[in-house]
């Protein structure tokens, strides 16, 4: 049977594409690769990998959500630190940060947000070390690294 590698690109129908556009381009640094005009354009975090991981479409009708959520992995738990500042700074809405205690890959660092159109997000970076509990945790991202990684691994402090 075939295997799955990884997630390639997402779709989203939206309902202001410009605005939607600057939002990945100026808050999660993607980069316009490709696009229709004023009907289509195709992103990516580095063209040398991927011509898209997420392309914007016109049509979404209302308030429909069409997703759950789109992850994006990010190298380590700085990185979605800075994300959050980031974001905190922009005045993008933090739904919620979390680790996910996955059985092979291991904990995340998660911080969840939401684009101009309501479509929930994820940055997350996995943490090197982790207890034995495997449970999904909060965390405070206003919180120093150190206090982030041992909130999301269960090592040490384990509340937020």
């Amino acid at each position: 049977m075939p295997k799955i590698k990884g997630l390639s690109h997402v779709v989203l129908y939206v309902n202001d594409l410009d605005k939607m556009v600057a939002f990945y381009r100026d808050v999660l640094g993607l980069i316009k690769y490709h696009e229709h005009p004023g009907r289509m354009v195709f992103m990516t975090p580095d063209p040398e990998i991927d011509d898209h991981q997420l392309a914007l479409a016109k049509g979404r009708e209302g308030d429909a959500k069409i997703l759950a959520h789109i992850a994006w992995r990010v190298e380590t738990p700085a990185d979605v630190k800075a994300y959050y500042e980031r974001f905190k700074a922009q005045g993008v809405p933090i739904h919620h940060c979390v680790s996910h205690a996955y059985e092979e890959m291991g904990n995340t660092v998660s911080c969840y947000f939401l684009d101009p159109e309501g479509n929930r997000l994820e940055v997350y970076a996995l943490v090197p070390e982790r207890d034995e509990a495997r449970m999904n945790r909060p965390l405070d991202l206003d919180k120093s690294i150190d206090e982030i990684i041992s909130q999301a691994s269960g090592l040490g402090n384990r509340g937020p």
